[in-house]
């Protein structure tokens, strides 16, 4: 079952966000990481402008990896720049 999106944020710390997703049980907790962020874009760039502009797709990599049971072992979701790669590969932009 796919993951819808709730709400997303940086952290205070501007190392990482996260996004909260509801899986229709509960909520999930997606970590979005530093490098997830500098990846999605040029210039890279860590800031909530950056998340919230590449929200939907952080959004789907997280959906896909959840319903591959892709989690760490507090159940979580990661998103890193790897998955964002893998991404931009699948779905150039345009």
């Amino acid at each position: 079952m796919p993951l819808k999106l709730k709400s997303g944020f940086l952290m205070s710390s501007g190392d990482e966000g996260r996004l909260v997703m509801d899986s229709g049980v509960g909520d999930q907790i997606v970590i979005v990481a530093r490098d997830a962020l500098e990846a999605v874009a040029d210039p890279p760039r860590v800031d909530e402008f950056r998340l919230q502009e590449y929200i939907d797709v952080f959004s789907r990599i997280a959906s896909a990896k959840f319903d591959e049971r892709l989690l760490d072992s507090c159940g979580h979701v990661h998103v890193t720049s790897e998955d964002v790669r893998t991404w931009h590969a699948a779905f150039p932009p345009r």
